[in-house]
């Protein structure tokens, strides 16, 4: 096993909560530029969905009643791959720059979701790797299929002292696809051994957001402890 491992990333989402009722639209148009590929809108539910492409990627922006969500997703690049965004460090990066395109409603909440992974190459090399990523579980040695999820709050004194909320999802996993063709199973399928992470970073809701126009150093500093988080994780 390598000394560092490489993270992929599968999607990665930003969230507004808390939204009022009278002004908590983002237009699609206004992070790109131009013109979303399809709008639903479903006004039983009172949601909206906009989506196209965006630099090679999905960009979707779902509205409903207190939340607005903005996310990226990779569609897999053959039957038997996981969804692929690149790395974490370049994706958010980007994500973060079209985040800066938004003029923000006052909200209660904000967060960042990402989901990443790293495949090591047997599971032995897993069960090392993940019990260095999360040294607070003791495990035997014959054990997989893992899964823990630990928060670890941060409080920034120099952004108005607010509180950040640090979970994060571990998964040690073996996972299967089969490709079917014409309906038909394929005879070998393929099986990966997989170490997934999952980022859910956001402002604690006892924490009180300043003006909107104050938001940018938050969700800049949301970004940063998400990357090294990863980070981390990717130098094992």
């Amino acid at each position: 096993m390598t000394q560092t491992q490489r993270w992929l990333t599968e999607s990665i989402r930003f969230s507004l909560l808390g939204t009022a009722p009278e002004g908590g639209k983002i237009a699609w148009s206004s992070l790109t530029g131009h013109e979303p590929d399809s709008v639903t809108n479903r006004p039983a539910q009172q949601l909206s969905m906009e989506e196209g492409t965006w630099e090679g990627v999905q960009l979707v922006v779902t509205g409903q009643p207190g939340r607005i969500d903005i996310a990226l997703s990779a569609a897999p690049k053959d039957f038997t791959g996981i969804p692929n965004l690149g790395d974490f460090a370049d994706i958010s990066t980007k994500f973060e720059k079209l985040l800066g395109n938004i003029t923000f409603p006052p909200v209660a909440r904000l967060a960042l979701g990402a989901t990443v992974n790293t495949f090591p190459g047997s599971v032995e090399d897993s069960g090392v790797l993940f019990r260095k990523l999360v040294p607070e579980l003791r495990l035997a040695d014959d054990v997989s299929d893992v899964m823990i999820q630990l928060n670890k709050a941060k409080k920034f004194p120099k952004l108005s002292g607010f509180v950040m909320n640090r979970l994060t999802k571990w998964a040690q996993l073996i996972t299967q696809t089969i490709q079917f063709q014409n309906h038909e199973q394929q005879v070998a399928p393929r099986q990966s051994h997989l170490i997934q992470l999952e980022l859910d970073f956001n402002t604690h809701p006892v924490s009180r957001l300043p003006h909107p126009s104050s938001y940018a150093g938050i969700v800049a500093a949301i970004f940063d402890e998400a990357r090294q988080t990863v980070a981390g994780a990717a130098n094992g």
